[in-house]
């Protein structure tokens, strides 16, 4: 019984262990997408905190965290982090900007 009973806890642990190993950043990767007058719009996530973004006047590193469906990033060049609401739906990300003011839209995993 003792052997059955330390077998149960050993998975219930490892259970446990697998589910606080920390969620998956579901944008890590590089997104891009043709936003007509903004041109083609590249965003790269680590997974890690740091983002790229590329358009045609360059190219700007920068910050970003999530909580829930929303995704604070900041760019080099920026002078306040924006807000964008996002989703992510199999290989599409899009990212709406709550201010209504930085680049907006639906990308395409690369």
């Amino acid at each position: 019984m003792k052997k059955l009973t330390a077998l149960l806890l050993a998975a219930l642990m490892i259970l446990a262990l697998t589910a606080c190993g920390g969620s998956k950043d579901e944008v890590a990767g590089t997104w891009s997408a043709d936003l007509g007058l903004d041109g083609t719009v590249t965003w790269s996530f680590d997974g890690k905190g740091k983002v790229e973004f590329t358009n045609a006047g360059g190219t700007q590193k920068g910050t970003y965290s999530i909580d829930g469906d929303q995704m604070t990033v900041k760019l080099e060049n920026w002078d306040e982090a924006n807000v964008y609401t996002f989703s992510v739906d199999g290989d599409s990300l899009t990212m709406e900007d709550n201010e209504g003011i930085a680049v907006s839209g639906t990308f395409a995993k690369q």
